[in-house]
């Protein structure tokens, strides 16, 4: 009986960390959808596009796509380091949603976004939930990919913004296709809260008022670029050295 009492709990408990793809879809598009592939998703945007009249070709020609990764990666499922299980995952960052399933035919599930979930998938790819502050009273929990693990820890998030599809102006010019662009912001873990980082080298010394002038004098040395990921990685690793 104990142990019928402790799987019973456990799957109640999983269920609180997973939620069903199509709720979200209804939610955000006002329809029922799962998202099994990329194609459904263009065909969900084609469709909103055609209802607004501002597209009127394929959507399958889109250029980049909404996901991390396009294929599903093995991974394990955690909640404050317990382990919940191996499944396949897939970050759709064009949603901020990470899909999984527990095999290839299974139906797809979303991981919600609970402090202390953290999704480890076999590539090293590393994805927790965050809270955000976006303004003075307003905190938002987002997906975030850990970059630099240790006592300075480098976050990013991750988002692909979506461009619509645009017909030719004049004879001369050509059509823009429909595009999902890949962008990128880089957060600390700072004292327990986690802030974006600032691009700029006077911002170290604000966000690390104690280290800042060592790290000022890296990335003077090494001719850091702090907007560009790798630069940043050899920064954090040596702060972290």
């Amino acid at each position: 009986m104990k142990y019928i009492a402790n799987c019973t709990s456990f799957i109640i408990l999983l269920g609180l960390l997973i939620s069903s793809s199509t709720t979200f879809a209804q939610a955000v598009y006002k329809g029922n959808h799962n998202f099994e592939s990329t194609s459904q998703i263009l065909d969900i945007i084609e469709d909103k596009l055609m209802e607004e009249k501002e597209v009127i070709y394929d959507m399958r020609e889109v250029i980049g796509s909404p996901y991390l990764t396009e294929e599903f990666v093995r991974g394990s499922l955690f909640l404050n380091e317990k382990n919940y299980g191996d499944y396949l995952f897939r970050y759709n960052i064009f949603r901020d949603d990470v899909e999984f399933k527990k095999d290839p035919y299974a139906p797809i599930e979303s991981v919600k976004k609970i402090e202390g979930i953290v999704v480890k998938l076999e590539d090293n790819t590393k994805i927790t939930v965050q809270t955000l502050t976006i303004d003075t009273n307003t905190y938002e929990r987002k997906f975030l990919v850990e970059v630099v693990d240790g006592n300075y820890q480098l976050n990013k998030l991750v988002r692909a913004k979506f461009t619509a599809p645009k017909k030719a102006e004049t004879p001369m010019s050509s059509d823009v296709k429909a595009k999902f662009t890949k962008v990128e912001e880089f957060y600390v873990i700072n004292e327990d809260k986690i802030e974006k980082l600032g691009n700029k080298k006077k911002d170290l010394k604000k966000q690390f008022p104690d280290e800042g002038d060592k790290m000022m004098a890296f990335v003077n040395k090494e001719k850091i670029n702090l907007k560009k990921e790798d630069d940043l990685i050899k920064l954090f690793q040596y702060m972290n050295n």
